[in-house]
């Protein structure tokens, strides 16, 4: 097991460097710090600490106090293997490595140089490099998940997200990521366009899901776009309900995949028989989300793990008389583990999941078991992949030739983008590797907006896509919305009703001072 010593500026770090040092204490990795004794002297990147909480500062005089602390004045007194968590530049020429985090091109990245990013910028890729001499290395790779609208939280994600770079060095990433860049300047090349138009979109349409047949026409070891006049629906749905998350099986020649009431704002799962047509609802005694219901059998018996993300849990649930639902194990608590996806291999059993408290779509994590039903256990490198591209589920794991192929979905730069198809190459408890060998995805400029997930029946592929659908207003009925559950107390509403109203009239107020004022109006806001 490798041993580092740390480079640090000082006692006072930032937070994300705090996080990233912690691991590795937890793991064993320190031998030192070597402490530069450095101060920064910039004022942008002071204030920035109050308002970003990655960069934040933390002292570590008292709490990292077990590790030998050596001040250093001059290059020659390193010894060993570093990581460079100093903001000053590594221009010296060292024998031994050191590990230092770099932008796409591989130039050293500073904390004064990711602050004063422009949005773009932010949202790009941070890589570990390894220096040896002269020789350097690209180790590892993550990109950076957008979160929302607030630039200082998803900086703070993606800083947070760095000390796991240091998990799996064989880590398959996408390396795209100069193409990434570039699709997104090109989608942001006429701001103004694009704003009014998804305001155009928000105000008079929604995103509709449904399920659909496509024959096994594509090469999943290539990049394919659907042919629209191929694409057949396969039952057609309510106004107000959407499907998604097909899973197929073969024994019972029946699908299982999410019903979304768009009212309501709340899923169940459902199944669909190719024989009589008939879909009926399936039954469980929990009142919170579920969706993708990815299926599996052992012992004769039927099994079903739904994304249950609400729950901070994986359950495995047995499917009894045909349309309820038992739990008979908790895979992982305090997880909220985003579309779970099960496979047996080479006596094993695993589940891949993303996890929803890092933003869904790119920290994917397996655990594995001998026995589905018994105790399961943590894969030695999670996250083993930090991706958004190729992450997360994309639905049922299965055998192409001689290949285990897991579809993925690429939820870059929009969610259901399309869905990619990872190779498995290596899979035990402490190893993984896979890499990216195919796609599939609707065609440009065409009804269909999206993809996300992917399963076969006897003859056919099946797979979801998105739509939109014209409804005036649509998105003033998801604020009212409010979502019904109920406990042994009864039926509640799960968020206020009269908040949501509070809600939409501030929004028309909005709406109204800029009538009034023009774009003034936003001092009365900022």
């Amino acid at each position: 097991m490798n041993k580092y010593s740390v480079v640090i500026d000082s006692e006072t770090i930032s937070y994300w460097k705090f996080l990233l040092i912690s691991k590795l204490l937890n793991e064993r990795k320190i031998i030192s710090f070597y402490i530069l004794d450095k101060k920064q002297n910039s004022l942008n990147l002071s204030i920035k600490r109050f308002t970003c909480k990655g960069l934040s500062l933390i002292t570590t005089s008292e709490i990292f106090d077990e590790v030998p602390k050596i001040y250093v004045s001059q290059t020659s007194q390193f010894d060993g293997d570093l990581i460079w968590l100093s903001e000053e530049k590594i221009n010296f020429e060292y024998n031994n490595d050191i590990y230092f985090f770099a932008d796409a091109v591989g130039n050293q990245k500073t904390e004064y140089s990711i602050i004063n990013a422009t949005e773009l910028e932010a949202i790009t890729t941070t890589n570990l490099y390894k220096i040896n001499k002269s020789t350097v290395i690209k180790i590892n790779s993550a990109w950076t998940e957008s979160a929302k609208f607030s630039k200082n939280k998803t900086i703070t994600m993606h800083l947070s997200s760095l000390r796991y770079l240091f998990n799996n060095t064989k880590s398959q990433n996408h390396e795209n990521f100069a193409g990434l860049i570039n699709k997104a300047e090109d989608e942001r090349s006429s701001n103004i366009a694009n704003v009014l138009k998804k305001i155009y979109s928000l105000l008079f349409y929604y995103t509709s899901w449904s399920l659909y047949k496509y024959p096994r026409v594509l090469n999943i070891f290539d990049n394919n776009k659907l042919i629209t006049d191929k694409i057949s629906k396969i039952f057609s749905d309510k106004t107000w309900d959407f499907s998604a998350d097909p899973f197929y099986s073969e024994s019972e020649d029946s699908l299982y995949f999410e019903k979304f009431n768009y009212l309501l704002g709340i899923g169940k799962l459902a199944k669909y028989s190719f024989d009589s047509g008939e879909r009926v609802e399936i039954k469980t005694k929990d009142n919170f989300h579920l969706s993708y219901p990815c299926l599996f059998e052992y012992k004769n018996k039927t099994y079903i793990i739904p994304e249950g993300a609400q729950s901070n849990k994986i359950v495995i649930y047995e499917l009894v008389n045909g349309n309820n639902l038992v739990a008979v194990n908790t895979v992982v608590d305090n997880f909220a583990g985003i579309d779970p996806t099960i496979v047996e291999f080479d006596g094993n059993w695993y589940i891949f999941a993303t996890d929803g408290s890092k933003g869904s779509n790119s920290y994917l994590n397996i655990f594995y078991s001998s026995n589905p039903l018994e105790k399961w256990c943590e894969h030695k490198l999670n996250p083993v992949k930090i991706d958004i591209t190729s992450a997360r589920g994309g639905g049922g794991i299965f055998k192409e030739g001689n290949s285990l192929i897991r579809p993925a979905q690429n939820c870059y730069p929009d969610y259901g983008t399309s869905v990619v198809f990872n190779k498995i190459d290596i899979l035990t408890p402490s190893e993984f590797k896979e890499s990216v060998i195919g796609s599939v995805m609707p065609p440009k400029n065409s009804l269909f907006k999206g993809i996300h997930t992917f399963s076969k029946n006897k003859d056919s592929y099946i797979v979801d896509l998105k739509t939109s659908e014209y409804f005036p207003l649509a998105r003033f009925v998801t604020l009212l919305r409010a979502r019904i559950k109920s406990n042994d107390e009864g039926v509640f509403l799960e968020n206020s009703l009269f908040k949501r109203i509070t809600v939409v009239f501030l929004i028309l107020v909005f709406v109204f001072l800029i009538y009034l004022f023009g774009w003034q109006a936003l001092s009365l806001f900022i």
